[in-house]
């Protein structure tokens, strides 16, 4: 386990205290089937640092800044992920949902998010055989972005709570770059899951799936803590869909794109929600991949949910 440079991470634009924000527990890629099993169980996450192969991490970087480039979001070299500050996305592509699916289903990304690797290691965190579903989530995160604090049970666990979240790092994420962070121990706590429970976010229009409190402020009060990592390429976080994660901002004074993808992983034999499976998967919304913040400019403000 490695140190925080926590004066580096900036949440919602505030500097953590140092008692609330720790290092995320590594899990070797040697460590036996059992022991990766019972630590997903004791913290609802693993996180795996160099699951992934850097050339792949590489190929994806590569496709998906060269079509940003297209909409004139990159300058440079594509595979750098540095923003230009401008988009001309709205010019240049008809249908930005459309667009946003081709580049989510691009085979250097899917090789990846669909891997046997990613297959095996789910079927030992959920005990059982596991699929991955279509709909998937890729994020260029540029400056002044983060995620906001939020759990995956009120978008995937419809179904069946039998469902993982696999997190992706595709390059080198510092902290001021915006890594994911999960908060400590929260799928516990009793404030948590009777917030959580029976939501669905699609049903309940009249509550978001965002916390109002900010992560400061709700690790304050639990108490808990933001754990997260230097992340870097191929790194891994796979979680649990009743923990409260988020991302720390973006503030790379070098105008660097954090990006990364999550993707979900279910029990086989458990039924699929079909907004996620087949070939023209609909979303959370019904409105397939124009639904997603990836699908937006670069210079326009992402939507809460």
């Amino acid at each position: 386990m490695t140190s925080l440079a926590s004066k580096d991470a900036k949440v919602l634009g505030e500097t953590p205290p140092s008692q609330l924000i720790a290092p995320m527990r590594e899990t070797a890629l040697d460590t036996s089937p059992t022991e990766i099993r019972q630590r997903f169980a004791d913290d609802a996450y693993v996180c795996l640092p160099g699951f992934l192969a850097k050339d792949n991490v590489s190929a994806v970087r590569e496709a998906v800044f060269t079509r940003l480039d297209e909409a004139g979001e990159i300058r440079g070299a594509p595979a750098d992920g540095i923003y230009s500050g401008t988009s001309q996305r709205r010019e240049n592509i008809a249908d930005l949902g459309k667009f946003w699916r081709e580049v989510s289903e691009n085979w250097s990304l899917r090789r990846v998010t669909h891997s046997r690797a990613l297959h095996e290691l789910c079927d030992v965190l959920l005990d059982e055989p596991c699929i991955p579903q279509d709909y998937l989530f890729l994020r260029a995160a540029n400056f002044g972005r983060q995620t906001l604090l939020h759990s995956d049970s009120g978008f995937f666990a419809r179904m069946t709570d039998k469902v993982v979240t696999v997190w992706i790092s595709f390059g080198d994420i510092p902290l001021h770059l915006g890594p994911l962070f999960v908060m400590e121990k929260s799928h516990q706590h009793p404030r948590v899951t009777d917030a959580l429970a029976n939501f669905d976010v699609a049903r309940d229009k009249d509550k978001k799936a965002s916390w109002s409190e900010t992560p400061i402020e709700l690790a304050k009060q639990l108490p808990s803590r933001l754990l997260t990592r230097h992340m870097k390429p191929g790194d891994i976080v796979v979680f649990g869909m009743h923990l409260l994660h988020g991302s720390l901002d973006n503030v790379d004074p070098g105008q660097r794109i954090r990006l990364s993808c999550d993707i979900r992983y279910q029990a086989q034999s458990e039924p699929r929600d079909p907004r996620y499976f087949g070939p023209h998967p609909g979303g959370t919304t019904g409105a397939g991949y124009g639904e997603l913040v990836g699908a937006i400019p670069l210079n326009e403000e992402w939507h809460i949910r």
